[in-house]
């Protein structure tokens, strides 16, 4: 066998709620991002049938439930359907993980109960993964390839890493892994690490020739010693919430020896993607072997931006302009600014009218911006205030004396602060903690 190409596509979410959220989607924009999820998967499926490669990995939340409508299952089975006869691998995820009464089993209620004799099945060439312990399968009709695979069925405590117990593949032939997993050395504060959880090191112990894994939305090459590419994450191929945003640099690096998870693509940030990979039986992977495709044609763009400092509305729109140029935000894409920090007194900013003309949807944060006050922290405080003063005349009074009496740069930075989170209580009646 001179090569093996294999796609790989996961995390779409199908029948996921698009409504709400930070985001706010209207019904117009949520109907039209629904029709583009289902796009994406089409896409997909014509790419299979355009370059037919060898076979097809599917590591797991394809839907966003394990019983998800009719409509929904339908669509799907038709389109992985009118994949063939490639053959398919399925690993359910912990979205739509397996379980008896679930889409992924034949013979549940939800897939027999479809209402129609013309209801799709899955094909012969679709083979799903049902148990959590991995099992292997060879792919036909190349009889030197092996599949191995797990479903998720429930989550597990991080230190019980799941491929411990995975028997290593013989050295002939070419041996792949496909599952729904959390890699421990994964960067990003919140991911839920909980299922099917590895390490690098023991995806490198297994001995597997590429590891096609779902889960993580922004996607990756997962490395091991020396920079060696031990398989990858795809990363979600439709952005459909704020923590699909693109990322503003490298989705980082793990501890050594072990380089967990390497760059996402810089084009897409690793989301909104799928991957195509070349093995060669033989020889290393090469990290030209992995070719991210573009599948959203929207991006998600997450902006804070800080507006202390800036005393006009045009200073505000030239900051703005720079971090949306930054981000290579597109007129399709969605855009979510946060606003941050002290607007000078009497100066205006609301960019969102005008932002709404340039991209397709645009929410502005404006909840942690607070007026700037005019206080002279080098200035003498003066004399007491008298019994008629107001309190925030007293406060301001009491703040600036302790201020003008620190020692330490460090003391005044305390003093400083507390005075002006003293003044939102006082005026605003909250405050917001930076």
């Amino acid at each position: 066998m001179r090569r093996l190409l294999i796609s790989q596509f996961s995390d779409l979410h199908l029948g996921a709620s698009l409504a709400g959220g930070r985001l706010a989607l209207p019904p117009s924009k949520v109907q039209q991002r629904r029709t583009e999820q289902r796009q994406c998967f089409e896409r997909f499926a014509t790419h299979v049938r355009e370059i037919r490669p060898d076979l097809v990995l599917l590591p797991g939340d394809l839907f966003d439930s394990g019983e998800p409508d009719a409509d929904d299952l339908n669509f799907l089975i038709n389109t992985v359907n009118a994949m063939g006869p490639t053959p398919v691998f399925v690993a359910p995820g912990n979205h739509d993980g397996y379980a008896p009464s679930g889409c992924y089993n034949a013979q549940s209620a939800l897939y027999l109960s479809r209402g129609s004799p013309h209801s799709p099945k899955w094909g012969n060439h679709v083979r799903i993964f049902t148990s959590e312990r991995f099992e292997t399968l060879p792919v036909m009709p190349h009889g030197a390839v092996t599949v191995t695979g797990a479903a998720f069925r429930r989550h597990m405590p991080e230190s019980q890493h799941v491929l411990a117990d995975v028997r290593r593949p013989p050295q002939d032939g070419v041996h792949l892994l496909v599952f729904h997993g959390s890699l421990s050395s994964y960067p990003r504060a919140g991911a839920d690490k909980e299922v099917l959880p590895f390490a690098a090191a023991d995806l490198h112990r297994a001995g597997f020739a590429y590891a096609a894994v779902g889960h993580y939305h922004h996607g990756g090459p997962i490395l091991g010693p020396g920079g060696r590419i031990l398989g990858a994450y795809a990363g979600a191929p439709f952005a459909a919430s704020l923590s699909d945003a693109m990322l503003c640099a490298t989705v980082g690096l793990s501890d050594p020896p072990y380089g967990g998870l390497g760059q996402a693509s810089r084009a897409t940030g690793g989301v909104g993607t799928w991957l195509d990979v070349e093995l060669k039986p033989g020889q290393p992977l090469a990290e030209d072997a992995l070719h991210t495709l573009r599948c959203d044609p929207r991006a998600i763009h997450r902006i804070e931006m800080d507006v202390t400092g800036l005393t006009d509305s045009t200073a505000l729109g030239h900051r703005l302009d720079a971090q949306l140029a930054a981000r290579k935000a597109a007129q399709p894409d969605i855009v979510y600014l946060r606003l941050r920090g002290r607007l000078a007194r009497g100066v205006e900013f609301n960019p969102e009218g005008p932002l709404r003309e340039r991209f397709f949807h645009v929410v502005v944060d404006a909840s942690a911006v607070d007026p700037d006050y005019d206080i002279q922290l080098d200035a003498e405080p003066g004399p007491e205030p008298d019994l008629a003063a107001t309190s925030e005349d007293v406060f301001r009074w009491k703040m600036l004396k302790l201020y003008r009496e620190a020692t330490t740069d460090e003391e005044r930075e305390r003093i400083r602060a507390a005075l002006y989170y003293g003044l939102d209580a006082l005026t605003l009646g909250e405050i917001h903690l930076r």
